[in-house]
Formats: C-alpha cells, sequence, structure tokens
C-alpha cells in the first residue's frame, strides 16, 4: 500500500512564499467525494451505540434550541425542572452547576455558541414535539432532547472528521490522509467524547480542523484571510480556554494578515462581539455562567479552578491509571515524536504557523493540568485533552514516511492504535457500566482513586460487559431513565 507523503509543491517553495493556490489534485472532486464519504460513515459509526452517554454538564444546553424555536427565548426556565430537584434537596454535594439564574432566568452555564449551531437540526422534532404536545418535564420529551443532542454532536464531529481529511491532503497522499483521519475520528476521545455529547468538545475540534484546512490551503488572499478568521472566532467564541491554545498563533498571523487584516477580523468581531454582548447583558461578566458554576462547585471564583498543582495534573493527564493519555491514547507518544519532526520541517509557507500552534498546545495541557479537577469530573479518560486531538493527527503527517520505511517502528505503531480504538469502543459501548466514577466513593470526593492500579478505569468498564441501549423500550413507548 503506497501511502508516501505527497508534499504540494506550492508548500516547498520556500519560508516567505505563501501557497500560490489551491492545487488540482489535492482539492479534487475525488478529495471531496472521500471527505463526504467519511462524514457519512463516521456520522453512523458514532450513532452506532444506540444510547445517549449521560452528563449533568450538558443538561441545560441541550434543551436551548427547543426553548428558541418552540419559545422564541434563549432561557431553558420551561425544560429543566426535572433536572433541579437533586440538586435543590441537597442529595447532591453541590448546587446548580449546569445553569445559572441570570436576570430572573435559568440560563444554561456554558457559552451559547454550540446549541445556536445545531439549533437548525432541531427543527424537524421541534415541529413534532409541537404537535404532539406534552410537557417539557416528561420522560418522552427527555428522550427526545438527548437524542437529539447526541445527533448533533455525532454530526458536528463527523464533519470534523471530513474537514480534516481534507486540511492533511494538503500534506500527505489520499491513503496517508485517509488513515490519519480514521485514527482522529475512532482512535482518539473524538468518538467517546465528543460524538456522544454536546459538551464544547466537538466544536471546538471542528473548529481547529477547520483552522488546519484553512492554513494549508491558504494563498495570502482575503478569501484564505476569510476562513482562518472564521476558524479562529468559532474556536475562541465557543470556549474561553482555547484562547490559551490560539493566542501565540492568532498574534503572529495579525502580522502575516496586516494585507487583509478585514475579512480576517471581521468573523471574529461579529462572533466575537455577539458573545460577548450575551454574556455582559444576562451574567455581567464577559466570561459568562463560569463564575457562578465555580461558586456553585464551591471554588469561589472561575480563578479558583486553575489552582490545582500542576505537576500532579501533568502527570495525572499522561499516566495516571484511570485517566492518564498513555493508556487511553497510545499512539500519542508517535504524535510527540511527530511534533518534533513538524518543528523542524518546512512544509509550511512560514514554519512559525505550526510551531506556534505547538506551542499553543502546550501552554493548553499546562493550563488543564493546572485545574483541581484536572480529570474531568465524571467521563471516561482524558476529557480535557480531546480539543488536542486535530493538532495530534496533523503531527502523524511528518513520521508516516518513517513508518513506511521501519517496519517494526509501523508495528508499534499499529500496535498503540489498535489498543486506542480498543479503548473507545469501551468508552462508547461499555461506558458508563461498572459505575466506575462514582463506586465506592465519588471520584470528585476521593480523587486519589486516579491513581488506584487496582482498579483502574478501563479494566473495570471491561469487566461489566456492554451497557445496554435502551432502545427497543423508547420504540414501545417506554422512556424512563431507569
Amino acid at each position: 500500500m503506497n501511502t508516501a507523503v505527497e508534499i504540494n509543491p506550492p508548500l516547498t517553495a520556500g519560508v516567505a512564499r505563501e501557497p500560490a493556490g489551491p492545487a488540482a489534485p489535492i482539492h479534487s472532486r475525488r478529495a471531496g467525494r472521500t471527505a463526504a464519504l467519511l462524514v457519512a460513515v463516521l456520522f453512523f459509526a458514532y450513532l452506532s451505540n444506540l444510547r445517549f452517554v449521560y452528563t449533568g454538564d450538558t443538561a441545560a444546553t441541550r434543551y436551548v434550541p427547543f426553548s428558541i424555536l418552540l419559545d422564541g427565548r434563549l432561557d431553558v426556565d420551561r425544560w429543566i425542572g426535572s433536572y433541579l430537584g437533586p440538586y435543590q434537596a441537597g442529595t447532591v454535594p453541590w448546587g446548580v452547576y449546569f445553569a445559572v439564574q441570570a436576570r430572573g432566568h435559568w440560563m444554561p452555564t456554558y457559552p451559547i455558541l454550540t446549541p445556536l449551531v445545531v439549533t437548525p437540526l432541531y427543527i424537524p422534532a421541534a415541529l413534532w414535539i409541537k404537535h404532539k404536545g406534552g410537557e417539557p418535564s416528561d420522560d418522552e420529551m427527555r428522550f427526545y432532547a438527548e437524542s437529539m443532542e447526541k445527533f448533533s454532536a455525532a454530526l458536528l464531529t463527523a464533519l470534523s472528521v471530513g474537514v480534516l481529511y481534507l486540511g492533511l491532503r494538503r500534506m500527505a497522499a489520499p491513503r496517508a490522509s485517509l488513515a490519519i483521519a480514521l485514527i482522529y475520528g475512532l482512535a482518539s476521545p473524538t468518538w467517546n467524547i465528543s460524538s456522544q455529547v454536546l459538551w464544547q468538545h466537538a466544536l471546538t475540534e471542528l473548529s481547529l480542523a477547520l483552522l488546519l484546512w484553512a492554513l494549508l490551503r491558504d494563498a495570502d488572499d482575503a478569501r484564505g484571510a476569510f476562513w482562518i478568521g472564521l476558524a479562529l472566532a468559532l474556536a475562541l467564541a465557543n470556549k474561553p480556554t482555547n484562547g490559551v491554545l490560539l493566542l501565540p498563533v492568532l498574534i503572529y498571523l495579525v502580522w502575516r494578515k496586516r494585507a487583509h487584516l478585514l475579512p480576517f477580523f471581521a468573523p471574529m468581531v461579529v462572533l466575537g462581539g455577539l458573545a460577548f454582548a450575551y454574556n455582559l447583558y444576562y451574567f455581567h461578566s464577559l466570561l459568562g455562567g463560569y463564575n457562578e458554576a465555580a461558586t456553585t462547585r464551591g471554588y469561589g471564583s472561575w480563578g479558583a479552578v486553575f489552582k490545582g498543582n500542576v505537576f500532579t495534573g501533568a502527570a495525572g493527564l499522561l499516566v495516571s491509571p484511570s485517566r492518564g493519555a498513555l493508556w487511553y491514547i497510545p499512539w500519542l507518544v508517535f504524535a510527540v515524536w511527530g511534533a518534533a519532526r513538524l518543528w523542524k520541517e518546512n512544509r509550511w509557507p512560514s514554519p512559525w504557523t505550526p510551531r506556534l500552534l505547538l506551542m499553543g498546545a502546550v501552554l493548553y495541557f499546562l493550563v488543564f493540568a493546572k485545574m483541581v479537577r484536572w480529570y474531568a469530573g465524571y467521563s471516561f479518560g482524558p476529557r480535557y485533552l480531546t480539543d488536542l486531538m486535530p493538532l495530534a493527527a496533523l503531527c502523524l503527517v511528518p513520521l508516516w514516511p518513517v513508518l513506511q520505511r521501519r517496519k517494526a517502528v509501523a508495528a508499534v505503531f499499529a500496535l498503540t492504535v489498535a489498543l486506542a480504538f480498543g479503548v473507545q469502543v469501551l468508552g462508547v459501548y461499555y461506558y458508563p457500566n461498572g459505575g466506575w466514577n462514582d463506586r465506592p466513593v465519588s471520584v470528585d470526593v476521593q480523587p486519589a482513586r486516579l491513581w488506584d492500579w487496582s482498579d483502574p478505569q478501563i479494566l473495570r468498564t471491561l469487566k461489566a460487559g456492554p451497557a445496554p441501549t435502551r432502545l427497543s423500550r423508547h420504540l414501545r413507548g417506554e422512556h424512563g431513565l431507569d
């Protein structure tokens, strides 16, 4: 199988020169068809577990599109009553954190961009609910909301795989690009995290895939500047901490795009202005509802969330038995090797573009390592590293020729990918069976369990067996969650 790296000639012309434009062999109809097929196949793969992997984090977010379409409002007052009981009764050791009171309404804690982006997908479901009637607190309504959340997350994530593939084709041959895109889509937390629930990871990964595509096809014109600006705007408006990842390259690109600053900044001004206006109007803070949520969770302020020990967090994210990337995404070892090669190589119009992205990735990792709850609460694996997966996939490209020449190295790499894929299967089809996060005691109460080598999350989840889909019950009209 020929997977030789195929460099686009304009990208090898020199440091100071930008690509002259998209090359026909790279942006051909065939590449577009392959990307579309990838999106379709991965979309159905992401839905194939036929169930919703519940998290309280998105209990308000999943209802925003319904509130917009059926009530013409952004608040979720009418929709989240059934979720509030345990928190208000004191049976949960903290208050309501997924929504906060603002201007007399329950507003989602997390940024509004993701639910706004997926709102058009909810139109058929909203029309059906309007026709059928029923109360928002009904179990049937909860089933519709969770189904639409799963559908939306799966589609956003599948789109990120297709866009990433088109970006990789600017650097690698078709088969290499396809293989790396599949590793990203099926052998990383992209599958068990981004595609299953409407956390902010799905849109962040899509925006970063779009950024890589835009940077690699950029012809130093107004159109290229717009696409780069749009990708940056989506990422920054979707999640404030993405600024840590993107600030180094953003500052550099301001200088690089000084001839096209209007199209470059236009998306950021529009999306950023709307996001800031929303945050200031409802929360009187540029950070939105994060401060209130942090107070509810016992931190006192959002800044206190990042008062953990960075060395403990870094070690935990890398090697702890129940969150360490070494066990959940072992091929990242090769991505680090590829990052070193990417730093040295001169395949981009400017070598500082990938270097600054890599610097931003390191800063991003350290910020999340500094979090008190670096382990991301109730989740499967190192959830906070999910956003870095498009960059990790990019780092495999310069390593591909080495894997072709050195069969032993290729065999080890294939083993790490197979192991990562197997772990993702557990996260998608088995988790949360075994109840590792809350038994024998909540990981939030006793985070030392993350270092218990006798009871790692992966092993307990495997032993517990596949989780039920409950689909047959739903089809019979039995929508209860028990």
